[in-house]
């Protein structure tokens, strides 16, 4: 069968020798362009040809078989075409066996070859702006120079003779002087030299802060393009082994466990740095709970530590009163704190975050964070457990919840506590001074009732006896009713209410007063929300609250009367 290459076969002319130069070199051809279109034009040198039908046919030299194949070539123009450039002369034809078209050169002048040829004129240099120049002042009087003002230009047609004015005899104006400006007030080197190195190092945060070209956690730093990302999928695997474990975890077993990071790699500390960074951007899924030294990352879903008989809003709107008694945190000499346990701190397991604990507790780390979770060891008990410390914010004062379990289990109200920070700021020990068994009866809250009673309880803990609140003596207390919402919200008139319930009545009818001892006070308002002493005395020695007074004589002796004389 005949193939179409074989029925394309071009036909040559001239003597059969002639033929079978052309056809030969025909041949070369279109194995050199095998690979071309078929209307593609395979071009080589005259030359180059030459020196390959010498090497074929030795009979000749590759120039005396230039003229011969120039001369063959040239007769079959319908399949070779020549050209001449540049001094040499070159053949070109097609697969077809057809010589190309020579097509005549298209008009360039709006086409894109032509476009990529000629330069792009360099764009025109935008104006410079040059700053207007200040007037000088001279002494206190303010010099300008005239403004250049531009005269059109008239043509003889149009000019018109101007009407004879008489010359005006200039008379030169006296110049109000014009105050100088006050220079900017700038920092002089005493206000400079007065900045402590904590005050320089806030100014530059906050500004650093500012710029989103910088990456910052904590105290670490880092140009933002640098940091390394991490992928969606990375960080739903970072939420979900959070989520499976059921706790705050550490950014170092979130890089081990879940990015596969080794300790001993070379990048360990960058991506540590780059998951805390990144995390902190993700605000809707992760949550920083953790301090410089123990970096805990929290989720949405995970247990609350805490109790559940208070909502948190509302256990820190019970010490908002320590928004108002805030004191600058002084560093003790030791990292520890004693602390008296009330009725309220033991029903809900809370502490206040007041000038004591926040001298021994890490402040905020970030300056948007909400809370830090602690870990709290008990070494008498061999306890670990984690503990919520709730920062204040513009309306609600900080606390530390999570102790109801280790609170019930080893501790009664009044008990004295010790809390000591370890090496780590993120780990605390709790401790109390065991005793000998103790048997009283003490206050407690009946949940199913609703009711306050005295039942028998055996305690092994060491107490502060003005805290104990025994029913020997505060007997009224028994099957009393908790305070209402919109009571105990008021600390005047949770007070008021104390006296009511512990004090001793003077009188009768419209000019009954109560008296009760500031430790008895104490001790009894603190069942139904914190109430320290400090705030009690300022209640009763304020002017706006005329139902209270103090004794002259005895000391935090004080007196409630309902309905004061006017």
């Amino acid at each position: 069968m005949q193939t179409a290459e074989a029925a394309s076969k071009p036909q040559f002319v001239g003597t059969e020798d002639e033929q079978r130069m052309a056809e030969e070199i025909f041949q070369a051809l279109s194995t050199m362009g095998r690979l071309f279109p078929r209307s593609a034009p395979i071009r080589s040198p005259l030359s180059a040809l030459a020196e390959f039908y010498a090497s074929r046919h030795g009979e000749r030299s590759a120039e005396e078989w230039s003229v011969e194949i120039d001369r063959v070539l040239s007769m079959n123009p319908d399949v070779f075409l020549r050209e001449e450039a540049e001094g040499r002369v070159v053949f070109a034809t097609t697969r077809e066996g057809r010589a190309p078209v020579t097509e005549e050169e298209p008009v360039s002048e709006h086409t894109l070859a032509q476009r990529f040829q000629e330069p792009v004129p360099l764009p025109e240099q935008p104006k410079v702006f040059e700053p207007r120049r200040r007037p000088d002042l001279v002494g206190d009087t303010l010099v300008t120079e005239p403004a250049d003002v531009v005269i059109p230009e008239i043509t003889e047609e149009a000019a018109e003779p101007l009407p004879e004015e008489p010359a005006e005899i200039e008379v030169e104006a006296e110049v109000e002087p014009v105050p100088a400006m006050e220079a900017a007030a700038l920092v002089s080197d005493e206000e400079l030299a007065a900045l402590d190195d904590a005050a320089l190092a806030e100014i530059i945060r906050r500004d650093l802060r500012q710029d989103l070209s910088v990456a910052n956690f904590g105290d670490q730093w880092m140009m933002e393009d640098k940091v390394p990302r991490l992928s969606r999928g990375e960080l739903r695997r970072i939420r979900e082994y959070l989520l499976e474990r059921g706790e705050p975890l550490t950014d170092e077993i979130l890089l081990q466990d879940v990015l596969g990071l080794n300790p001993s790699a070379a990048d360990y500390e960058l991506m540590r740095f780059a998951l805390n960074f990144r995390l902190s951007r993700e605000h809707r899924e992760f949550e920083f709970v953790g301090t410089p030294g123990q970096r805990l990352w929290s989720t949405s879903g995970l247990p609350t530590i805490g109790t559940t008989k208070r909502k948190p809003s509302e256990i820190g709107s019970d010490y908002r009163f320590l928004l108002d008694y805030a004191k600058e945190p002084v560093e003790a000499a030791e990292p520890v704190v004693e602390h008296v346990l009330t009725f309220y701190e033991y029903h809900y397991g809370v502490l206040p975050y007041d000038a004591n604990f926040a001298a021994l507790l890490p402040p905020p780390m970030l300056p948007d964070q909400r809370a830090a979770v602690l870990v709290f060891e008990s070494p008498q008990t061999y306890e670990t457990f984690f503990v919520e410390l709730r920062y204040p914010t513009g309306n609600r004062g900080g606390y530390l919840a999570g102790f109801e379990a280790f609170f019930s289990a080893n501790l009664v109200p009044g008990a004295l506590i010790t809390i000591e920070r370890s090496e780590n700021d993120g780990t605390y020990l709790i401790e109390y001074l065991p005793v000998s068994g103790q048997d009283r009866k003490l206050l407690q809250l009946d949940e199913k009732k609703g009711r306050y009673v005295f039942r028998p309880t055996t305690f092994y803990c060491a107490t502060q006896d003005n805290m104990l609140l025994t029913e020997n003596r505060f007997p009224r207390l028994a099957n009393q009713a908790p305070l209402e919402d919109r009571v105990r919200r008021r600390p005047e008139e949770t007070l008021a209410a104390v006296f009511e319930r512990i004090g001793e009545a003077e009188g009768s009818g419209d000019s009954v007063r109560y008296m009760a001892m500031l430790d008895d006070l104490v001790a009894v308002a603190n069942v139904e929300r914190p109430m320290p002493a400090d705030l009690i005395r300022d209640i009763v020695q304020s002017p706006s609250n005329p139902q209270f007074s103090v004794d002259p004589d005895v000391e935090d002796v004080f007196y409630y009367q309902p309905n004061p004389a006017e």
